[in-house]
């Protein structure tokens, strides 16, 4: 007959190690094992860095996102614009199978006849309501509107921007207030905001072009440092 036994694990704080025990019904030890306690990276990393990371990370995927739909939107763009010009030609447009695959794949970037960014976020994001729902997310509170977020975090020279930084912007002067647009640094003179309802979320420049012009100030919400 087979002896059934048990597994049980007694917790000691004797040199950092754990007793590791194997018995039978009876309660005698059939085998027991110290095991070393290791460090785990994780477990001991600070809140405030695995928050960064988090936010790093969140930026990544929406800057993928904003991408994917940027392509969908250009290609479609591109046989709306083919099938006009075979028409105008008397010809009859056949679509290549490479464009009817991934027009398959666009299909979540677009709703409605509408471009809806990502096809999985909540809708209607006008941009500081974008910034203030990613940052809270990782548990980062800033207030609604882009003007009352340029009032938070430290000030940050253009020339020392990192990734997660907020960038501010004045395009519209009519509303009397000095900043109107919000978006989030990414590297490399990039910048993701929610630029408008036609446009949805994109990435633009900030070192040349229509939002280097309008730029107003830089903040750091979230110290990189911890």
């Amino acid at each position: 007959m087979k002896k059934i036994l048990s597994v049980s694990i007694l917790l000691f704080s004797i040199s950092h190690a754990n007793l590791f025990t194997v018995t039978d019904r009876s309660g005698k030890v059939v085998e027991a094992k110290m095991l070393k306690h290791r460090e785990n990276d994780c477990l001991n990393q600070k809140e405030t860095e695995y928050s960064l990371q988090a936010i790093y990370d969140e930026l990544h995927r929406e800057e993928n996102l904003a991408r994917r739909a940027e392509a969908a939107r250009a290609r479609a763009k591109r046989i709306a614009r083919e099938m006009v010009a075979a028409k105008k030609a008397g010809k009859a447009y056949h679509m290549s199978a490479a464009d009817r695959q991934k027009l398959l794949e666009d299909a979540k970037y677009f709703k409605g006849g509408k471009y809806v960014w990502g096809g999985t976020s909540p809708k209607g994001f006008d941009c500081s309501g974008y910034v203030q729902y990613l940052y809270r997310k990782h548990h980062v509170n800033l207030p609604r509107t882009a003007w009352a977020q340029s009032k938070k975090g430290e000030p940050v020279d253009m020339a020392h921007l990192q990734k997660g930084d907020l960038l501010f912007f004045l395009t519209d002067k009519k509303r009397g207030i000095p900043v109107t647009h919000v978006g989030i640094y990414l590297g490399n003179g990039k910048f993701i905001h929610a630029a408008s309802r036609k446009k949805g979320i994109i990435i633009s420049p900030i070192d040349h072009g229509y939002y280097a012009q309008k730029f107003v100030s830089a903040r750091r919400v979230v110290n990189p440092h911890g």
